[in-house]
Order: structure tokens, then C-alpha cells, then sequence
């Protein structure tokens, strides 16, 4: 466990509550988005708008600068848009958006990114994530998401290049969602802790 991720978990955790493990995660590939109607409503603040109108101005002067260019990324997102994730990665989760493992995934996707620090104990599993807003210069941790030891299992499944520090987190409703650390290593720690601690 980097001295780094513990640092980043430890001012969550309850009193006397061991922490086991804890690393950098981010959802699997092949994980879809969930569909709008399920995701919170954020209303962007008046910085973000004004940031946003920014980046639409200089978009569009890049195309008059250069119109090939600006084409055929175009075409290269819509083409990469067109094509699922789990075509070139697998499936990354089972279960439906209700499941627990829905849930899951639904709350990693609410926020600016998909990472976080997930975190075994002797009691639960957690994940803390950075809120900060992209003009604070100071990270702003949160707790985004937790769960019980008995409500979810950890299971190593590295796939591929890309996902060999690959967790399938199971729940105990039979759904289940991916999770990737960017070590092997590193996973081989979090499960080794998750499994030891059932032991």
C-alpha cells in the first residue's frame, strides 16, 4: 500500500476501524455509462459555463484553422462513440443499473471522474475521491461510496494488456462490476487483504 493512498483514506475511517489495504482505482473497461434519466442533475456554476463557452470558441476557431484535422477527429469520435467499450474490452459489469453493482457504478460515474482510492478494512469496503473542481488547486476528499465486508467480494481477474491489475468486485446480489489498479501488484494486495481478513 503506497504511503500515498493511505494518507488519502485514513481521515475516513471510523474509530478504531483497521484499515488493510488501500489503492488508486478507476471502473473497468467495457463499463457503458449510465443512462441520463438515472444520473443526478448537476447544474454547472457560472465559472464551468464560462470555461465551457471558452472551449467552444477556441473548438471551432481549431476547424477554420484546420478543417481536415477538425474533420477527421470528428469522424474518429464517432466511430470510437459508435462502438461499445466491451467490444474491445470484455464486459466490464453484470447486473442491470439497479443492482448493487449498478449502484456502484452509477455512483463512480456521478462526479468529474471515474477514479478514486478504494480502500479494504476490517469492516467495509470504501472509496474516497478527489472533488475538487479543476480550478481549485487543493484536492477535496470525499467518501463516495461504501459497503459492508459481507456485501461484496473481491475477485483478481486480470484481462489482457490493459486491465492486468484487473478486481471483480461481487456482490451478494450475483451482480458484479470491474475495477482496475495500475499495478498487478496492487491488486494482488487488495484481494490478498480482502481474502485474508475472510479467513
Amino acid at each position: 500500500m503506497l504511503n500515498r493512498d493511505r494518507d488519502i483514506v485514513t481521515p475516513f475511517l471510523q474509530r478504531g476501524e483497521q484499515l488493510l489495504g488501500a489503492a488508486s482505482i478507476s471502473l473497468a473497461p467495457g463499463i457503458p455509462y449510465p443512462p441520463p434519466e438515472l444520473m443526478p442533475r448537476r447544474q454547472p456554476s457560472e465559472l464551468e459555463q464560462k470555461l465551457g463557452k471558452k472551449f467552444n470558441v477556441l473548438r471551432r476557431a481549431y476547424a477554420v484553422v484546420n478543417p481536415v484535422g477538425a474533420a477527421v477527429g470528428a469522424v474518429e469520435d464517432r466511430m470510437m462513440g459508435a462502438v461499445p467499450d466491451s467490444v474491445w474490452h470484455g464486459e466490464g459489469m453484470a447486473g442491470g443499473w439497479h443492482s448493487a453493482a449498478g449502484v456502484f457504478v452509477r455512483r463512480m460515474r456521478d462526479g468529474t471522474s471515474s477514479l478514486g482510492t478504494f480502500a479494504v478494512t476490517d469492516r467495509r469496503h470504501l472509496v474516497v475521491v478527489d472533488d475538487s473542481k479543476l480550478w481549485q488547486l487543493k484536492e477535496q476528499y470525499a467518501l463516495h461510496w461504501e459497503a459492508p465486508r459481507q456485501a461484496v467480494a473481491l475477485h483478481r481477474n486480470p484481462t489482457g494488456v490493459l486491465q492486468r491489475g484487473r478486481i471483480d468486485l461481487h456482490f451478494a446480489d450475483r451482480s458484479w462490476a470491474g475495477i482496475t489498479t495500475p499495478m498487478p501488484s496492487t491488486a494482488d494486495e487488495l484481494a490478498a487483504a480482502a481474502a485474508h481478513h475472510q479467513g
